[in-house]
């Protein structure tokens, strides 16, 4: 039988790539208020670092949290994209514009 049940519940899912050209995981620099925030996955498919984070947080939430990670990983040359979907719906994707700019 096959499952039709989405597995995350979460209003949101934020697709995060960082732009630079440093192969890093975010994932071990969480701390645990970010952990919180939703469930976070490891995209291995793309060409550059890319995490998915399925939350109810709204997009500033997010925006703000990704910046202090980039922040504590002193990456200056990594800026990112966000990209907002509203729960399993990838069909409507909303770009949010990058907002940690270091040029």
């Amino acid at each position: 039988m096959i499952k039709t049940e989405p597995v995350h519940h979460q209003k949101y899912c934020y697709l995060i790539e960082l732009t630079g050209n440093v192969q890093t995981d975010l994932m071990i620099a969480l701390s645990a208020a970010e952990q919180n925030l939703g469930s976070w996955e490891r995209v291995y498919s793309a060409k550059l670092p890319t995490w998915r984070l399925w939350t109810n947080a709204n997009a500033d939430v997010v925006r703000f949290t990704v910046a202090h990670i980039i922040a504590r990983y002193s990456l200056p040359q990594n800026d990112y994209w966000l990209i907002q979907y509203h729960g399993h719906d990838h069909n409507h994707p909303k770009m949010l514009h990058p907002q940690f700019h270091t040029h």
